[in-house]
Parts: C-alpha cells; sequence; structure tokens
C-alpha cells in the first residue's frame, strides 16, 4: 500500500510540474501577444493622419458635374463627395449631380469613370425636397424612393460611406415617427451593408445631442452611424441652453460649442463614421465657411479623433459666391493640412 501510495503522489507531482509549465507557458504568450497588442496600439497612435482622408463634395453652384469632379482633382483632393441627386448639366444657383435611374448605361460608366482616380468616395443622399418620415404614404413611399435609388448609386461609382439626414417631420412630433424611423434607417443599414458601405446620419436632427445619440444607438446597426457636421450642433437644446444669443462670439460661447461638438463624440466613440469640416462666422454661427475666423478648434478635434482612432474622412462642405470657391478650398485644403500633421 505504501509503495502505491508513492507512485500515486508521483504521478499528481508529474501532473501538478506539467499543468505548471502549461500555465506559464500559457502567461508567457499571452505577455508577448500583449506587448504585441500594445506595440501595435502605440505605432497606431504614433501615425500621422493620411491627408488623403481630406476631401470636397461636388456641390458648386453653377458648376456642372464633370466640371466640379474636375476642380476638386486639379485642388489635390484625393477625397471626393459626391451627391446622387439633381443634373449634371451647369444651372445657375443650382449644384450639380446625377439621378441615377434616369441615366442611360453609358452616362453612368462616364460618372463613375470620372471618380475613378480619387481614393475615397462618400455621397450625401437626397435631402431636398424629400420627406421620408411624413405622414402620408405617397409621399413618404417616394421619398424613401429616392433613398433606394441613390444608396444604389453610391454602391455603382464604389462609395465608402453615404451621408442621409434625418429630417424633421411635419405636424408629428418626433416619437411620433419614432419607431418609423428606426425601422426605415435599419432596411436602408440592410441594403448599405448588402452594397459594402456605410451609412452616417448626420448632425443637427434630433435637436438636442441626447435625442440624435439615442437615434443612432437606437437603431443598434453595424452599419449605420454617424456624420458629424462641425456646424449643425448650433440649434441643439444642450448649447441654446448655455449660450445666449449675445454670448456666440465671446470666448465661453465658442467653446460651449467645440464643447458640445465633443460630446457626441465621446458618446458615440466608434459610431462616428464621417465628418463635414468648414468654419463657422462667430457673431451668428452661420456655417460652411471656409477655415479663417478659427472657431472651430481643429486642434482639439484632431486630437480627440486621433484618441477615439477615427478612420473616416473629412469633407470639406463650403458655401459661397463660386466664383471663390476654388481659392477658398485650396486655402482651407492647407490649413487642414497643417492640423492634421500637427495632431
Amino acid at each position: 500500500i505504501t509503495g502505491r501510495s508513492e507512485e500515486i503522489g508521483s504521478e499528481v507531482d508529474m501532473r501538478n510540474v506539467g499543468l505548471m509549465v502549461s500555465n506559464r507557458r500559457k502567461f508567457l504568450a499571452n505577455s508577448i501577444a500583449g506587448f504585441g497588442l500594445l506595440a501595435g496600439a502605440s505605432r497606431l497612435l504614433g501615425q500621422a493622419f493620411d491627408h488623403a482622408i481630406i476631401g470636397s463634395y461636388t456641390s458648386i453652384p453653377g458648376y456642372g458635374l464633370v466640371q466640379a469632379i474636375e476642380l476638386i482633382r486639379q485642388l489635390g483632393f484625393q477625397t471626393i463627395e459626391m451627391h446622387p441627386m439633381g443634373v449634371a448639366e451647369p444651372r445657375p444657383g443650382l449644384s450639380p449631380g446625377f439621378q441615377f435611374d434616369r441615366l442611360s448605361e453609358e452616362e453612368r460608366r462616364k460618372i463613375k469613370s470620372a471618380v475613378a482616380g480619387f481614393r475615397h468616395v462618400s455621397t450625401h443622399l437626397p435631402f431636398a425636397d424629400l420627406h421620408c418620415f411624413s405622414a402620408y404614404e405617397p409621399i413618404a413611399e417616394f421619398s424613401v424612393k429616392q433613398i433606394d435609388i441613390a444608396l444604389k448609386a453610391s454602391a455603382y461609382i464604389g462609395a465608402e460611406v453615404a451621408t442621409i439626414h434625418a429630417q424633421a417631420p411635419r405636424q408629428q412630433t418626433l416619437e411620433q415617427i419614432w419607431p418609423v424611423m428606426l425601422e426605415r434607417f435599419r432596411r436602408w443599414g440592410d441594403i448599405a451593408k448588402e452594397a459594402g458601405l456605410r451609412l452616417a446620419i448626420e448632425t443637427g436632427y434630433p435637436r438636442s445631442v441626447r435625442d440624435y445619440v439615442r437615434l443612432i444607438q437606437g437603431i443598434d446597426h453595424e452599419s449605420v452611424g454617424a456624420t458629424i457636421d462641425v456646424g449643425h450642433q448650433g440649434g441643439y437644446a444642450e448649447l441654446v441652453s448655455r449660450v445666449r444669443p449675445e454670448e456666440r462670439g465671446t470666448p465661453k460661447g465658442i467653446k460651449a460649442y467645440n464643447d458640445v461638438t465633443h460630446e457626441i463624440i465621446d458618446r458615440l466613440g466608434p459610431k462616428v463614421f464621417h465628418f463635414h469640416v468648414h468654419d463657422i462666422e462667430p457673431d451668428t454661427w452661420e456655417e460652411h465657411k471656409p477655415l479663417y475666423y478659427g472657431f472651430v478648434d481643429y486642434p482639439r478635434l484632431l486630437r480627440k479623433l486621433r484618441e477615439i482612432r477615427y478612420t473616416g474622412l473629412l469633407v470639406f462642405e463650403l458655401v459661397g459666391p463660386a466664383s471663390e470657391r476654388s481659392k477658398h478650398l485650396a486655402d482651407s485644403k492647407r490649413k487642414l493640412e497643417e492640423y492634421l500633421a500637427e495632431a
């Protein structure tokens, strides 16, 4: 009995030794993997932003679509945002675009070829005269169809992300249309996923940070996230409650505006898919200006984007006379590149 006990004890000891060796190996392997992840994260955080993510949209009033594309190319942009709405021919006061379902196959190929040289392509889906959440079914059906067509167009030209507006309803409250909004955005998210792109809902509506974030989170779709327009927070309840009209251009008002943008980023994190960039006139909070005033704190914003490991695009949306658009885009591009280099 004693001999057998010693044998059993020896076997137990050997098993324990084997287990200890195995655990040590696992510990070392996990440690090495952990150091690898940390090193990878360190390299990621140390990398400069690629200037190719800076782009411009083609919405230049009075220009034809091909003319607008060529201007953006000549200015050295490697990202372009297209508008799958409107017409390609130049029309006074209107921005060029294209209505995908009304183009011949040859016309479609021409547009696709025109953007082929850009590294990144995004789209802004239709919004003018549409009411996707209307209580009147014929109006809602027509509007939803236009979004469906524009998503198909986005996939055709190779877009990575498509921006969409959550339009304010008429004669209905936000809560009344809430279930419809969730259902339609999830459906569009399915279409986007199937097409290999992402759908990004632009800031502006709902009219509070709380409800905007609640919408993105409530949709709960892997292919649906946010486009943050740096100038669309002016009407948000959280900002209006903090800043009186006469305080808009003061350091307090400017900081509060930037703070609200950062609040959205902090609350959505990886759900931030896309950015529309420009500057804001301090006293009026008029948006879509060239990078002139320094209202939008881009050094702070880019540090935040690095912190959340943002991998999306930065697309300029500038307004103003078409005759000045080339200069404003060139100047703003140069300034944003400087900010990116310093971030």
